[in-house]
This record gives C-alpha cells, structure tokens and sequence, in this order.
C-alpha cells in the first residue's frame, strides 16, 4: 500500500462466501457420504435394489452439480474483479515492459560492440602472447648454445611472463554497465544463455521417451482425438484403444 493509504480493518482478510450455504451443502454432503457407507456394505440382489441405487447416484450426482454450480456462481465476482484488476495493471505494466524492450535496444548494440572490441583485443593479446613465446624459446636455445647462462635466465623469465601473458587472455571479457547516478541496482551487462530448439522431433521424443510427462501429454492427445471420433471407429498408430465400462 502507499504511504498515505490507511488500510482497513480486515483488509488482508480473503473473500467472504455465504457460510449458510456453505453449511447446507455441507450437511447434505455429509447426508450422502452416511448413505453411500450403508450401500457400499449391500449386495445388490434385486432389479429393485439396483434401481434404488442408481436413483441414489443420480441424486449424489446432481448434487455434485448443484453444488459446482453454486461454488463458480459464488466465486463469479471475486474472478471478474480479479480480471479486472489484472487488467488494469497489466495495461500499465505493459506500457513499461515495451517502453524497456525499445530503450533495451541501443544498449544491446553497444554492449555488443564492446564485446567485440573486447573479444578482438583477447585474440590480439594471445597473438601477442604466443609470438612472446615463440621469441623466448628462440633466445632460449641460441643462450643455450652460447653457454650464455645471464642470457639462459633473462630466456627462461621471458617465457614464464609469455605463460602468464597467455592465461589473461584467456580470461573472458564482459563489458558491464554501472550507474551513472550511483542509484541504480547492480551493474549490467550481455548474459549468454543456452536454449532448445526443435530440430529433429523424433529424435527428441526418443530421447525424453522415458519421461512421464510425455506419456501423460500423449494419452490426453489421444483421448481428444478419440472423443472428437464419437464413437466411430479410429485408429491412432502406437495407441491401443479399448473399451471402458463406466457409470
């Protein structure tokens, strides 16, 4: 909340249903819940029993409805308000998050440039750094043939700066921005990220075969394609379709 709001008693309290309602289905499902232990210990003998049975599903099952209904009426307000209130931010946020991606621009180029001037010095440093080293061995040998022992030792120094020499360039070049108010949050620069592309989609869903998650995706893929078949006849290569007696 901003400073010169006062919040309110129960503020931070959730949304208030109709407990009088809540409470009645309540013990209408309590009702259900004692009549369906008795059921569960009956053998059905009789055509009379089961019919007694199925009148109690029914009854069970449009409660169930009754009771859905009632939970999305009541909850109605509460979403549409919520939508309403996501929509009215996320206008706004929108308007920031497009403003950022425009100025993010230049500031991508020029931290693309100096990586690029960074990562040429890098290459030129190595360069430097592997002539430097060249040079000390070539000194090297020519003190060694002399029996130049000074010249041996300045060769050998040479060669360990050209050692070192070479380990900073390796050394990765970021360019990072700061502030230039001092107020901002932590420097900035170009983040290298790895991402997945599609490429070969059989050779992926090889891959990921043992996943769970595929198999759940495929069976829910196959079930809508065999619900929008209504009942005709259908054939989904790798699917076994079979048949399932429900009530």
């Amino acid at each position: 909340m901003f400073d010169n709001e006062t919040a309110g008693i129960g503020h931070n309290k959730g949304p208030v249903f109709n407990a009088e309602i809540v409470e009645a289905f309540a013990k209408e499902a309590a009702e259900i819940a004692d009549a369906a232990s008795v059921w569960g210990e009956k053998n059905i003998s009789t055509p009379a029993e089961a019919g007694k049975l199925k009148d109690f599903l029914d009854t069970a099952r449009s409660s169930l409805k009754e009771i859905e209904a009632r939970r999305q009426e009541e909850k109605k307000p509460f979403l549409d308000a919520g939508r309403e209130i996501d929509a009215a931010f996320k206008k706004i946020t929108g308007v920031i998050e497009a403003a950022g991606k425009i100025a993010k621009a230049p500031l991508q180029e020029y931290l693309d440039e100096q990586d690029r001037i960074a990562e040429e010095q890098r290459r030129a440093e190595q360069q430097a750094a592997r002539k430097a080293a060249e040079e000390a061995e070539n000194e090297r040998r020519i003190a060694e043939r002399n029996r130049n022992a000074a010249a041996i030792a300045e060769a050998e120094e040479k060669a360990a700066a050209a050692v070192e020499a070479a380990k900073a360039s390796e050394a990765e070049r970021k360019t990072r921005i700061s502030s230039a108010t001092g107020t901002g949050n932590n420097r900035t620069s170009l983040r290298t990220v790895l991402v997945g592309r599609l490429s070969n989609i059989n050779q992926a869903m090889l891959h990921y075969r043992e996943r769970q998650e595929l198999h759940d995706l495929i069976v829910r893929m196959a079930n809508a394609d065999i619900r929008a078949a209504k009942g005709q006849p259908i054939k989904i290569p790798g699917i076994e379709i079979f048949e399932e007696k429900k009530l």
